[in-house]
């Protein structure tokens, strides 16, 4: 990690410039799970509360069956952990337990969905820009197989649902 200090921030309701819908992406199922308990884990490091990890364990139970959460959650930390590696500036969330927050997707949301969305198509090169993007400028190679092994882990978890 960069610097723990600036790992990563809420974005509260009121949008920001940036921000966008999250309905707007056309994102599926599958990608609106990841988004949803990234920022569980997103919230529960940035204010290392215990009851926000049990919260997240059992929202990856719901969406993964008893098959899968723990290695939907194993590699969702390691995507989480590769951001945290490769970007110098703050992260920005919309936290998933606020109905009005939970709408709005910040930019930095919008580029790690954009990732997974297009690994998840075989849309390499597109994959690879916007991670770049959300690396700053830095080798997204360490996110990129990160997502890759989560994007393995949802598809075999989803056979058990």
């Amino acid at each position: 990690m960069t610097n723990p200090s600036h790992s990563s921030h809420h974005s509260h309701a009121v949008p920001q410039d940036k921000d966008s819908l999250v309905k707007d992406h056309g994102f599926d199922v599958v990608e609106l799970r990841f988004l949803a308990l990234s920022r569980r884990l997103f919230e529960a490091m940035s204010m290392q509360e215990q009851d926000i990890w049990a919260t997240a364990y059992r929202l990856a139970e719901v969406q993964h069956g008893a098959n899968g959460p723990e290695r939907v959650l194993s590699y969702t930390i390691d995507v989480i952990e590769a951001l945290r590696a490769l970007r110098s500036s703050p992260f920005t969330y919309s936290r998933d337990g606020c109905k009005q927050c939970r709408k709005l997707l910040s930019q930095e949301e919008r580029l790690m969905m954009a990732t997974l969305h297009d690994l998840r198509r075989g849309k390499r090169s597109r994959a690879y820009g916007h991670a770049m993007l959300l690396c700053e400028g830095r080798d997204p190679v360490r996110l990129l197989v990160a997502m890759e092994m989560l994007d393995f882990a949802l598809f075999e978890s989803a056979d058990h649902i």
